[in-house]
């Protein structure tokens, strides 16, 4: 056992004070996996401020309406914040902070000042209304509203459909109010007693939609870091592991592993402390990972199930490891091999993105790597509070991994 320490560690220790080795080890899976964790966020934009454009007219009351009707949607949180802000640039001393409209003078043109706010990334998008949109949506004519937004078609339509949506709050209490008084004959005074008892209904929100998630930690799965953060670990340890064929190509035709053998220990002592020194490798990356994960608020669940899908992924891929290096020849077989098999087994098991969002044959093929199984443990115990107990069959078909390639690595390995 002391011989088998000494070649693993020895392995360690030449492998980090290497150039580049901090880098390829740590610094770029850490850039990797603050990158996708930023960019699967399963949380829905929040805070982003769209500027209001329309008529200083006291009596344009319906516009004024849509402004805090608009607000209100936007004050409904989502995770404890603002869905969005808007700002009333007819009305700028009476914005919330974050409008930022102390630059803004009465006899700006409100209109080009805040197409240069959505230019300069100073707000998410502009709404601007008609100049006379009271009267125009109570005649019943249309209504053409405006948008300019940021990022697109896309984001347009985002932004259009909240504005569509109170819009047909207003639109529906006018024509109520409309119809009733026609019917009734009434003037103008029935007219705004029944506009007003059609919009007091209308502010009951009949209809109420409740943001709610599956998951017991309240975040949607396969998003953020709770995605990344296991996923890219997985990918960096599975390209360390394969490694192991380079090494090994590298170390015959420098001697090293022949020199190796003439020393008073086995070649199963050899070849055992070359397997724990990549392992402890591997392991050292998936512990970053953890830390790193754990900094950006991943709740990484059981402990003991997060230490035995470390553990047992890390000897699945090792294995792995040990049987390219019997497949691959030469130093550019044995890269290339090990960047296909990146490649492929990475995306394949979740490790880019949750499998929920591929199609199912998709799904059913992702099983082939072992970065699924690993991704299927820690999805059910950072998202759902699984245990140890519950993780055990993704557990059991990395053992068995490690079992089948660790067989067929042995038996066709040889030293020189």
């Amino acid at each position: 056992m002391p011989a088998i320490l000494t070649i693993a560690f020895n392995q360690v220790r030449s492998t980090l004070v290497e150039r580049g080795s901090l880098i390829s080890l740590i610094a770029v899976p850490l850039v990797m996996m603050i990158f996708l964790g930023s960019a699967v966020n399963g949380s829905a934009p929040t805070g982003e401020i769209y500027d209001v454009v329309r008529s200083h007219d006291p009596n344009d009351v319906l516009a004024l309406q849509l402004v805090a009707l608009l607000r209100a949607d936007g004050e409904k949180q989502i995770q404890g914040k603002d869905r969005f802000i808007v700002c009333d640039l007819a009305q700028p001393a009476d914005q919330p902070e974050p409008c930022k409209l102390s630059s803004l003078k009465s006899d700006d043109d409100l209109a080009a000042f805040a197409k240069q706010r959505v230019d300069d990334s100073t707000v998410k998008a502009s709404i601007s209304l008609p100049a006379d949109f009271t009267n125009t949506l109570r005649s019943g004519k249309t209504v053409n509203v405006t948008v300019d937004a940021q990022g697109g078609p896309t984001a347009a339509q985002s932004i259009q459909q909240q504005v569509a949506a109170v819009s047909a709050r207003l639109s529906g209490s006018i024509l109520a109010a409309r119809i009733v008084t026609d019917k009734a004959k009434g003037d103008s005074t029935f007219y705004d007693k029944v506009y007003a008892a059609a919009d007091s209904v209308w502010a009951k929100d009949p209809v109420q939609i409740n943001e709610t998630f599956s998951t017991s930690t309240g975040t949607a799965a396969g998003t953020g870091f709770g995605q990344s953060g296991p996923g890219i670990g997985a990918m960096f340890v599975l390209i360390n592991a394969l490694i192991l064929a380079e090494v090994f190509i590298t170390e015959r035709r420098q001697g090293t592993l022949q020199r190796l053998m003439v020393l008073p220990i086995s070649r199963t002592q050899v070849l055992a402390g070359k397997l724990l020194g990549q392992y402890l490798l591997c392991l050292l990356i998936f512990a970053v990972m953890l830390v790193a994960g754990s900094i950006f608020g991943v709740q990484w669940g059981d402990p003991l199930g997060v230490v035995a899908i470390v553990l047992v992924y890390t000897l699945a891929v090792t294995a792995m490891g040990l049987w390219f290096s019997t497949v691959a020849k030469t130093d550019g077989q044995a890269n290339g091999l090990r960047l296909l098999a990146a490649m492929i087994l990475a995306p394949l098991g979740g490790a880019w993105w949750t499998l929920a969002i591929v199609p199912a044959w998709m799904q059913s093929i992702g099983r082939i790597s072992p970065i699924y199984w690993s991704q299927d443990a820690f999805t059910k115990m950072i998202f759902y509070g699984a245990h140890l107990v519950d993780i055990l069959p993704s557990i059991g078909v990395l053992l068995v991994f490690a079992a089948v390639f660790f067989a067929l690595g042995v038996s066709r390995f040889r030293y020189e």
